[in-house]
């Protein structure tokens, strides 16, 4: 079976000059009628991210039509959950007239045997107007559990035909000694909501860590394909950092994994030569368009590829 092929079409954007941030961390999309509005996370000096935005051309997502001149979210008060940087996940439309952001929350290490900790966080913003957010809780949105100790990020949320919410998170409780520094240990997890605001204290296993030396899988990003499911995401060990792959469903619950079919490596040089990371995917009239991460998690910024040729559901 041939992998799916992919033209890159080079490096997007990064944080806005004269704002004294750098990168653009996880670019999260949300369509807009005649654009792309993707949300992303760009760092301050200390490495705190907050939420920014960007439009780009809904024919040519390499063209910027506007940008944010304020943040759309900043970190949280001292001593809050997302106090230490604010990343976008996921940005959904409801049945009402708002749009709800899904954010990872960091806070500081409670310890030596950390590095970080990242829980979810939720805010919402008018439908008409979805540039500046407004936090619906100043607790994390998903409560912990020993197997989900310090980290559980809502990355993913699709509606049900039942009209609730499918849910697709990465969790973890542990770090790993590397070579060099402690290395977090987390997979790929699923769940339902009856309203996309009230999870359970814990999911399911969706993607497993692939190897022994695989110590993370996560941002899942899923989409509905064909006659069921494609969910993106990354996958990385202490010598290979992250690369893209991505699992087929179809039914939503049982995942297979398709390493090697993506398509989409590093690159021989240049921004992405070293690490691609942080899969968002979305469909226009103008072709279906895989938005990335790159060297340093972001540091130069996100790109964009398009897709030439696909790939068949493999479920």
């Amino acid at each position: 079976m041939e992998p799916m092929l992919w033209d890159r079409l080079g490096l997007v954007w990064s944080a806005p000059e004269g704002s004294g941030l750098t990168g653009a961390l996880q670019p999260t999309p949300l369509l807009l009628g005649d654009r792309i509005r993707v949300f992303t996370g760009c760092r301050d000096a200390d490495g705190a991210s907050s939420v920014w935005w960007v439009d780009l051309d809904l024919e040519d997502p390499t063209r910027v039509i506007a940008e944010a001149r304020t943040a759309a979210l900043t970190p949280g008060a001292p001593g809050t959950f997302d106090a230490a940087g604010v990343v976008p996940c996921a940005v959904v439309g409801t049945d009402r007239s708002d749009v709800r952001l899904y954010y990872a929350g960091y806070q500081p290490p409670a310890g030596p045997g950390e590095r970080f900790r990242v829980f979810s966080g939720l805010a919402s913003a008018p439908v008409a107007d979805p540039g500046t957010f407004t936090r619906l809780r100043d607790r994390p949105l998903l409560r912990t559990s020993p197997g989900e100790r310090l980290f559980r990020v809502v990355h993913s949320l699709v509606r049900a035909e039942d009209g609730g919410w499918r849910c697709w998170y990465g969790a973890g409780h542990e770090f790993r000694e590397g070579r060099t520094k402690l290395l977090p240990v987390y997979d790929i997890r699923q769940m339902d909501s009856p309203d996309g605001l009230d999870f359970p204290d814990a999911g399911e296993v969706a993607v497993p860590l692939g190897s022994p030396d695989e110590h993370r899988v996560g941002r899942p990003y899923v989409v509905r394909h064909e006659a069921g499911w494609r969910m993106f995401f990354g996958a990385g060990t202490e010598a290979t950092t992250y690369r893209l792959t991505f699992a087929d469903s179809a039914d939503g619950r049982s995942w297979r994994r398709h390493d090697g079919l993506l398509g989409l490596d590093v690159a021989d040089a240049g921004w992405d030569s070293e690490m691609v990371a942080y899969p968002a995917v979305v469909t226009t009239g103008a072709g279906t368009f895989l938005f990335y991460n790159g060297n340093g998690y972001g540091r130069d910024g996100f790109g964009v590829a398009a897709l030439r040729r696909p790939l068949p559901l493999v479920p």
